[in-house]
């Protein structure tokens, strides 16, 4: 945040709240004195912090030694086998939401050393696809007492490698010929198999549960504290960067990533549709990450019940802007809430169309077109994040992150 901004906002407030009646009452409050330490400690003690202790909470449901996971264990080769594991996948769905709602405010320890905390809870965006040949592999290798997870890649643990362990139907192994731990593995018991995937499926819970335990302790003041220097008005131009940068996660993995690329709306895929590339394909959940990250997104713009961007934005004279965002995120909400087709199905009908008009025209007139719903996601999408790239970044006066800068859709 420029020197500038620090002055002319502060100096700005008042005469701002006095001409906009829409003004709500949080940002009168604000307009006498903002506060932008308490707006930092605001979005740690409300947002950060809590997302991330609502995901670990659902990680030690799920992994309870009376929970989903052990209960499907120790029903397999059973007659409750089937309603014990759909159970399983149903806590795992609720800790994935839980996850993608904090994808959100990725700052700070997340993202120190190359990510490697998010990582090993999470690790679709770090670069390395999931290796399901290596799980299939640890699955073996874990059965050895002197097996060790953590010298397994990232790319084979976490929420991505509980989902495959957890909806993956085939028994058999995903490895070429020439892996010699999978050599004897097809020929197992069927019922042994899925044992085997079951029990490692708790291994990985419990790093999970580490890595995310690690992720709270680094904010924690009885931990490594980043809390203080996050919120420490010294460091404040940069840690706001850092906040307001995290905003475009709507763009950049949302729009881009898991909607773009899939449908083959954003230039990275050559193809009709890029269907190999839709994010949680095992359970076919994509749509419900995408709606935890835009509940996520309106949390980290509006600083959810404390100070947040909107009350800047506001607070410079332009309620109508952020009145936008919030319509057409609650719009995109919506219209996911409102779809009959999973993301995977509807990748389906755009390929066997053969063409791309139907989703084309739906992402250029999401409000009045919506023959193809995820491709009208992406227009509400883009219309969020257009806002993101212009009325954003000049009214509250800070700059496009590094990694954004270009949009090819």
């Amino acid at each position: 945040m420029s020197t500038k901004v620090t002055f002319s906002f502060l100096a700005a407030l008042t005469l701002v709240a006095c001409a906009d009646n829409s003004v709500d009452n949080k940002s009168v409050a604000a307009s006498e004195a903002f506060d932008f330490t308490a707006m930092m400690a605001n979005y740690v003690d409300e947002l950060i912090i809590p997302s991330y202790q609502a995901f670990s909470a659902e990680i030690q449901s799920l992994n309870s030694s009376s929970g989903p996971l052990a209960a499907y264990c120790s029903s397999i080769g059973g007659a409750e086998e089937a309603s014990e594991r759909a159970t399983a996948q149903m806590a795992w769905r609720s800790a994935m939401s839980a996850w993608q709602k904090s994808e959100a405010f990725l700052v700070g320890p997340a993202l120190a050393n190359g990510g490697s905390l998010r990582n090993n809870i999470y690790s679709f965006f770090s670069g390395a696809p999931i290796s399901t040949c290596a799980i299939d592999q640890a699955v073996i290798l874990a059965q050895d007492s002197g097996f060790d997870i953590l010298t397994r890649s990232f790319n084979q643990r976490g929420m991505d490698g509980l989902e495959y362990l957890l909806f993956n139907d085939d028994p058999q192994h995903s490895c070429p010929v020439q892996i010699n731990e999978t050599t004897n593995w097809n020929a197992l018991p069927e019922v042994e198999r899925f044992q085997h995937r079951c029990d490692y499926s708790r291994s990985l819970a419990t790093d999970t549960q580490n890595a995310i335990d690690a992720l709270i302790n680094a904010w924690a003041p009885v931990g490594g504290n980043n809390r203080s220097a996050f919120i420490d008005p010294r460091n404040l131009n940069e840690n706001f960067a850092a906040l307001s940068d995290s905003l475009f996660y709507i763009e950049l993995e949302v729009k881009d990533s898991k909607l773009g690329v899939p449908t083959g709306i954003n230039n990275d895929c050559s193809q009709l549709t890029c269907i190999a590339a839709a994010e949680s394909p095992f359970s076919d959940t994509g749509l419900d990450n995408i709606r935890a990250n835009l509940m996520g997104f309106r949390d980290a713009f509006t600083g959810y019940n404390g100070l947040g961007f909107d009350d800047i934005v506001i607070a410079e004279g332009f309620a109508s802007v952020a009145k936008a965002f919030m319509d057409n995120t609650d719009t995109a909400i919506a219209l996911i809430d409102a779809m009959d087709k999973t993301l995977l199905e509807q990748l389906a009908q755009i390929e066997s169309s053969g063409s791309a008009t139907d989703c084309l025209n739906s992402q250029a007139n999401p409000g009045s077109i919506q023959s193809v719903p995820i491709c009208s996601l992406h227009g509400y999408l883009k219309r969020i994040t257009d806002s993101l790239r212009t009325e954003f970044i000049t009214i509250v006066d800070v700059d496009l992150p590094s990694r954004a800068g270009g949009d090819n859709d």
